[in-house]
Formats: C-alpha cells, structure tokens, sequence
C-alpha cells in the first residue's frame, strides 16, 4: 500500500450504506483518499507506511533524556542508523550503530492485538554509549507509518466519507470543505473527536 492510498476502499463503503452500483467507486475512491489526508492532518501521524526503508535526518531535543532520539513513527526495526561523527552533515565512512547498541520504544509497540509504532530510540547503558551527540544530525533508514491500518481508522474513514457524501443520516448538510462537513455533524464530531483521544500523536 502506498503512503498516498486510502484508508479503506469503495467496496468497504458501499457495503456500510448498503449500496450495491459500483458506477461511482472512483468518485468514491477521491472522497476516501480526500477524508484519509484530512484524518492524517487532525492526528498527526499517517497510517499507512513506506513500500521500502527510507533515509529520515533527526537531531536529539536539546532538552530531555540524552539517551532519547524522538522519530517519526517507525513501522519496522530500522535497516541503519548512522550518527553523523564527524559533525559534517553527512554520513560517509560512518558506521551503523550495532543492534545492542540500541532499543526502539515503546519497547512492546510491536505486540497485542493492534500493533503500533515504535516513536523512539534509546540508548541503554549496557549498548557503550553516554547519549545522542548534542547537535549531531543521525540518519534512520527505515520503513515509516504503522505496521497495519488500525480498524478503527478503516472504519471512521468510510463513516466520515458517507457524511461528506451526504449517504448517511449523519450527515446534515452539503459544506464544500472537509472539517466543515464534519463540524456539522455532532456524529461525525464524535468519531474525531474518539480517534484524537485514542491516536493522535503527541510531539516532543
């Protein structure tokens, strides 16, 4: 799956509003594409994930545990992670950190019934290193988003699209843009608000 596609599918929605001509499963595809952007806006975060590992620069928070990189939201154990020694802003001749050099966390992220990212690296005392150098960039190359789309979001996004189709008794009333679709509906304003609570992400 790409980063770009929805969060559910036409077949999906036309199956919550009952509805069984596919003519317009392309108008559909866009209003689910348009309400899964707009989902990724309001929480911070993307749900899908990269199709392969790709390069993301961090920096340690100048204030805060040194031990602690804070990442985006990691979908999988990073292929590499290289500190910039040097301080030349690149990473040539630069080794990878070993795999007990460091722990993703959350350290359980990965397990239970809904998977979720891991959002930090740590550096244990047993892996040999003090800390994340102070202004030092650090490359991550990693698979970034979730591990699996969580049910949750894969139904609020056909809920949310058949308000902005007017294809519910949710919905209230036509208004061209997305959060003021939803805003008019205190059903929609509920499924926002419950997914904000449950997984918006919280930036450090």
């Amino acid at each position: 799956m790409a980063v770009t596609d929805a969060y559910a599918s036409a077949a999906a929605y036309r199956k919550l509003i009952s509805k069984t001509d596919s003519a317009d499963d392309a108008e559909i595809d866009i209003d689910l594409r348009a309400v899964s952007r707009y989902l990724d806006r309001v929480l911070g975060r993307s749900f899908t994930k990269d199709a392969r590992a790709v390069g993301r620069i961090f920096t340690r928070q100048p204030q805060g545990d040194p031990r602690v990189l804070w990442v985006d939201d990691l979908a999988a154990v990073p292929a590499s992670i290289r500190i910039d020694g040097n301080g030349d802003g690149g990473f040539a001749g630069d080794a990878p950190l070993a795999a007990e050099e460091f722990e993703l966390w959350p350290l359980n992220a990965g397990r239970g019934p809904e998977p979720r990212p891991w959002t930090a690296i740590h550096l244990p005392p047993s892996g040999g290193r003090a800390g994340w150098p102070a202004g030092r960039r650090v490359e991550v190359t990693a698979q970034w988003g979730w591990p699996a789309i969580p049910e949750a979001i894969a139904r609020a996004t056909v809920h949310l699209t058949a308000v902005l189709r007017l294809e519910t008794p949710r919905a209230t009333g036509r208004v061209p843009e997305l959060g003021g679709a939803f805003e008019a509906s205190r059903e929609a304003e509920g499924i926002v608000r419950e997914l904000a609570g449950a997984y918006r992400r919280v930036r450090f």
